[in-house]
């Protein structure tokens, strides 16, 4: 099937106000839960470390909705989902397109049909790495400001031309919400300071991926398609598979949608297709971090 290419928005304004661009990711979440499905995708755990874990409830998608800039550990999610399988329940896994790569392998190596899990990749700039938002979350605890939950892409102050705010708050009941361009974790790591090394040479980008779909922002739909931009989020949803479009077809009712230029979309997003460079600095960034 030869990809296909729309530019997004859910209907419901609370599941896309939570969301990073479009809100598609809970639709797809709901659907597979209505059906007595689970979902496996990434979320915070008590102490903002980022894990993959196993969504059997409605009111637990919201905990893995968001982007989360932090390397996931999959622990046994891998195992888990072909329990699931096993299990006979749908099942939804979604991840950075190198752990949907690893999760395809997996379920090669193991004789799974690969037909029984629903995989959703995303767009990805590169995954920053585990040790600097360790880092990062103590020296705000140095500053008296010990974090109790984030919001990497609050949309609070807008989404079109990267306009998303970083919003954090503390023990003592604050709520910071700084420009996400001011914040210097989210500085390093759009500077590409601290990625991982397999990011600058990544073997999964492109435009047709063995995924059912993959998700992203539509940065430059206001120039593109300006009639599906009121700066809140609009998705780009690619269609890679038949099941992904049986998948998309079941949500249609409750998005709004229209064709996209595959091109055009990847003018504003080179992620789709391009490694992200490495920072010359890089070394120079480590070097100090392991001094403390």
């Amino acid at each position: 099937m030869i990809t296909k290419a729309y530019a997004c928005i859910n209907r419901n304004k609370i599941q896309r106000s939570v969301s990073s661009s479009g809100g598609i990711y809970p639709l797809l979440a709901i659907k597979v839960l209505e059906e007595n499905g689970i979902v496996f995708a990434a979320c915070y755990d008590d102490t903002l470390d980022v894990m993959h874990r196993k969504i059997s409830q409605m009111d637990e998608i919201s905990l893995s909705q968001g982007s989360k800039y932090v390397a996931s550990k999959l622990n046994d999610t891998f195992n888990d989902i072909i329990k699931t399988i096993q299990e006979n329940q749908k099942t939804l896994f979604v991840g950075t397109p190198c752990q949907c790569a690893g999760l395809i392998g997996f379920l090669k190596e193991k004789k799974i049909d690969r037909s029984k899990v629903f995989i959703v990749d995303f767009v990805c700039h590169g995954i920053p790495s585990r040790r600097v938002w360790n880092e990062y979350k103590i020296s705000m605890k140095r500053e008296g400001k010990e974090l109790t939950s984030v919001n990497m892409r609050d949309k609070t102050s807008g989404w079109s031309r990267g306009n998303y705010s970083w919003n954090q708050k503390t023990v003592t009941g604050d709520e910071i919400i700084t420009a996400q361009r001011q914040v210097p974790y989210m500085k390093g790591m759009l500077a590409n300071l601290f990625l991982r090394p397999s990011c600058f040479e990544c073997k999964f980008k492109g435009v047709d991926r063995q995924t059912d779909i993959t998700l992203g922002d539509y940065w430059g739909i206001w120039d593109h398609i300006p009639d599906m931009d009121d700066d809140k989020g609009t998705s780009l949803v690619l269609i890679h598979t038949l099941q992904g479009k049986r998948m998309f077809d079941s949500i249609m009712p409750f998005i709004r949608f229209v064709d996209a230029d595959i091109e055009k979309a990847i003018e504003g997003n080179s992620c789709i297709t391009t490694s992200t460079r490495m920072n010359q600095k890089r070394k120079i960034f480590f070097r100090r971090l392991n001094k403390g």
